[in-house]
């Protein structure tokens, strides 16, 4: 009951959020993005010791200045995803969203559109990736997305009516294995944001200096059905203003088998990783990206404190 409660108060908070937040105009919240990552960042210090941790290991090059500087670039870039997400449902139309991103679809049509043929789109918590979504599917194709549903249902269908206003249709995750296949072969883009902890552990390869759990998933489907994959990155450029970079990863030397997709996974990360040590302060560090370690480790672990002596 009281899980219900704190649900229901939080979904009422992020609709009045969302009025206030849509109310402003675009100077007003840019300004406010900027305080409120200050106040996350110095004040707050909203999961501070993990974002430390994460730049300081995938960065060890840089400086003690450099990696501070990174991590509260990181937090106002967070904070001004989030007032962009509550304005969503004010970028309505195809020229709303050329106003807020460069898209050139020329690789999706030669890839995709112009063969009626279905691709698989990798992209990442990056820049702010529910805004490349929704002006994704007015630009260009809706796309089906796949996702992990929040466990606030109200909270969940609110930000789901928000997404799939443009033409886009949402996935979750449990569905994928069966639905994503049909979708391909209707001709249709799938896609995934391949950079959180996989939860089976099946496979880990180097991301950001570290071992880590990768997703099979966009790699499994694109080379069952063959179609080609897509890796879509938003830069943010300025306030309100992005560019998206559409590139290939190549799948033509691969086949489908074990070996190949976990190839193929390891292409679509470093990809992404490329794009993160270019622009570090827009990931998501937030996020235990490294929270699963691989099973050989464990093990080791394991067996090191059975064979200790208490002291």
């Amino acid at each position: 009951m009281w899980k219900r409660i704190g649900d229901r108060l939080a979904a009422a908070l992020f609709t009045a959020a969302g009025i206030a937040a849509r109310r402003l105009s675009n100077k007003q919240t840019y300004a406010l993005a900027r305080a409120l990552g200050v106040c996350l960042y110095q004040t707050v210090k909203l999961r501070r010791k993990l974002v430390d941790q994460n730049l300081a290991l995938a960065f060890p090059e840089k400086s003690a200045t450099e990696l501070a500087l990174i991590a509260k670039k990181t937090y106002e870039q967070q904070a001004v995803n989030l007032l962009e997400t509550l304005r969503l449902p004010l970028v309505k139309t195809p020229s709303d969203a050329k106003a807020l991103f460069e898209i050139d679809p020329a690789v999706a049509e030669r890839l995709c559109f112009q063969a009626n043929r279905g691709g698989v789109v990798v992209s990442a918590h990056f820049a702010n990736w529910e805004l490349m979504a929704v002006c994704w599917g007015l630009i260009t194709k809706p796309m089906t997305i796949i996702y992990k549903p929040l466990s606030n249902r109200w909270l969940d269908n609110m930000l789901n009516e928000w997404r799939t206003r443009c033409g886009n249709e949402l996935l979750p995750m449990e569905q994928a294995a069966r639905q994503c296949l049909k979708k391909l072969r209707e001709g249709k883009l799938v896609a995934f944001l391949s950079d959180q902890a996989s939860h089976d552990l099946k496979y880990f390869t180097p991301f950001l200096g570290r071992d880590a759990a990768v997703f099979l998933g966009a790699a499994t489907f694109a080379l069952k059905t063959r179609s080609p994959m897509l890796l879509a990155m938003p830069i943010r450029i300025g306030d309100g203003k992005y560019r998206l970079e559409i590139s290939e990863i190549l799948t033509d030397d691969l086949d489908y088998n074990e070996d190949d997709v976990k190839r193929l996974a390891e292409r679509y990360t470093n990809a992404i990783e490329r794009y993160i040590r270019q622009y570090p302060a827009q990931w998501f560090w937030l996020h235990n990206r490294w929270k699963h370690a691989p099973p050989s480790r464990v093990e080791e672990a394991a067996n090191r404190q059975a064979t200790e002596i208490p002291a």
